[in-house]
């Protein structure tokens, strides 16, 4: 039997706050990583919807899409049915990391055009039928209707809205963030908006079933495949080496660090060597979760 011990384990370290944005650490008693694992697993067929893309550079940041091929892979693992929603400054960024994966999923682009973008969400949930929407590390709507990046730049040019994904009475819904801009973190909003630089402006209203805070979204990711790991008590997980070579890829592929803007290894500003240490501690937990 899984001990909850190894869950507040995980959590804790996916919302380890090695950036000091007073966030993820703050909103940890609010983790419900357990159960989102819980109802994950009974799952049939999911979305994972990623891609944050930055300005500066116009294509995706790594921090996103390697948390949700590390749930997509464990998904996999489990014979769920599984299909990315991402747009044209991340799809290339899945793609090369589905290939370090060897991994082949079909990608929903959203359009940067409104209409057509809420046009391609309901055909997906009306043809695909999710039993569970992901959202990791994707611009979620705030109260005024907007987008915006961690310093309050309004992205609805480049990212339409996705929050019909996380629409009431439908799939099962996950969130997973580390500022609170992210889709589906509306349920965090009223008690942590003020921990967040431009909180009250940038953080996402629309809310979640079950909320992962994180501090780099990608960890949340990999303590998601984690948790899915001990409850099916099955190495769902890669070895941490192997996310080196996913960030390989996707650097190659263009992505930037979200915080420096450039093409390397780190994430949010977060050295590779640093990084790892938390991967490694999740695969730990996760290999030695059961009691």
């Amino acid at each position: 039997m899984p001990s909850s011990r190894t869950f507040s384990k995980l959590a804790a370290l996916a919302a380890h706050d090695i950036g000091q944005r007073g966030f993820s650490s703050a909103a940890l008693p609010q983790s419900s990583l357990r159960q989102a694992a819980e109802s994950l697993l009974n799952g049939e067929r999911s979305v994972i919807c990623t891609g944050f893309c930055i300005r500066a550079a116009m294509i995706g940041e790594n921090d996103g899409p390697p948390g949700a091929l590390a749930i997509a892979d464990a998904l996999r693992q489990l014979g769920q049915q599984v299909v990315f929603v991402s747009d044209r400054f991340s799809s290339g960024l899945l793609d090369a990391g589905m290939r370090v994966y060897d991994m082949h999923l079909p990608v929903t682009l959203l359009e940067r055009d409104q209409a057509t973008a809420d046009r391609e969400i309901a055909a997906l949930l009306a043809d695909f039928r999710p039993t569970h929407v992901v959202a990791i590390e994707r611009p979620g709507s705030a109260i005024d209707g907007h987008r915006y990046s961690m310093r309050g730049a309004v992205l609805d040019d480049l990212v339409p809205a996705a929050d019909a994904l996380l629409a009431p009475g439908g799939a099962t819904t996950i969130a997973i963030g580390d500022g609170g801009n992210e889709l589906g973190m509306g349920g965090l909003r009223a008690d942590h908006h003020h921990r967040v630089m431009y909180g009250e402006k940038i953080f996402c209203a629309t809310r979640a079933d079950f909320v992962i805070p994180a501090g780099i979204s990608n960890w949340g990711g990999h303590a998601l495949a984690a948790a899915l790991a001990v409850l099916a008590g099955r190495p769902l997980m890669r070895a941490p080496e192997h996310e080196r070579n996913v960030l390989e890829a996707l650097r190659d592929a263009g992505a930037v660090d979200g915080c420096t803007g450039t093409a390397e290894l780190s994430v949010d500003g977060i050295a590779w060597k640093n990084y790892a240490k938390t991967l490694h501690a999740l695969y730990a937990a996760a290999c030695g979760g059961r009691a």
